[in-house]
């Protein structure tokens, strides 16, 4: 029987998503395993099989994208889909980038997300029409000034997001399981990153380039 890892910090969204999953997809039957944290979910990828990770981007402790990308270097053939919260605007070219099957926000339709999975379990990618000019604009910013938040690693951008929708450096910390030292190394290298010096700067850059919708 094929088995689907489940990786989301929200038991609510877990149970409810495996729920409609199993509903959405018999035949055939499915059955599902859970992670609450990034490191629970490579450990449970790397000690079982599976034909599908759906996966989270936000995450205590580890970005989603870190899990990604370790879990496309333990195996790579395995279909991981980004299942998050954020506008495909934030994420998506990121996630697309990193090795994911597809980049789905929580607020798709049932069928969307069944389309996607199905696309994913036959070895295929799921990029909507949006993703594809999202991705062909990165293609062009990444040898363009106007492309540097391509620079900023996966903690660091998502850093530079949190701040722009309005989160203090204190609760960035306590929503990533951080401290805030640690987030003061990351504002200190977005502010090198973009050329830029202040907190207000990085709002503005952020919005600027569509980063935060």
């Amino acid at each position: 029987m094929k088995r689907i890892l489940v990786v989301d910090d929200h038991v609510v969204v877990r149970q409810g998503l495996i729920q409609l999953l199993s509903i959405m997809l018999k035949p055939p039957a499915m059955t599902f395993d859970e992670a609450s944290t990034g490191q629970e979910g490579i450990d449970k990828f790397n000690e079982n099989e599976y034909c599908l990770v759906l996966l989270d981007i936000t995450l205590p402790g580890r970005n989603g994208l870190d899990v990604l990308r370790q879990m496309r270097q333990l195996k790579p053939k395995i279909p991981v889909l980004v299942l998050s919260m954020h506008p495909d605007e934030q994420y998506a070219v990121r996630a697309l980038r990193a090795g994911a099957s597809g980049y789905l926000t929580k607020a798709s339709a049932s069928e969307e997300l069944k389309g996607a999975i199905e696309k994913a379990l036959r070895g295929e990618k799921y990029v909507t029409s949006l993703q594809a000019t999202l991705l062909a604009d990165a293609i062009s910013e990444d040898h363009d000034v106007a492309g540097l938040h391509n620079l900023l690693s996966d903690r660091e951008y998502q850093f530079a997001c949190m701040m722009t929708s309005g989160k203090t450096m204190t609760q960035i910390a306590q929503e990533l399981n951080l401290s805030v030292k640690t987030i003061s190394s990351y504002r200190s290298r977005v502010l090198e990153k973009l050329h830029i010096k202040t907190n207000a700067e990085i709002i503005s850059y952020c919005i600027t380039h569509g980063i935060v919708i």
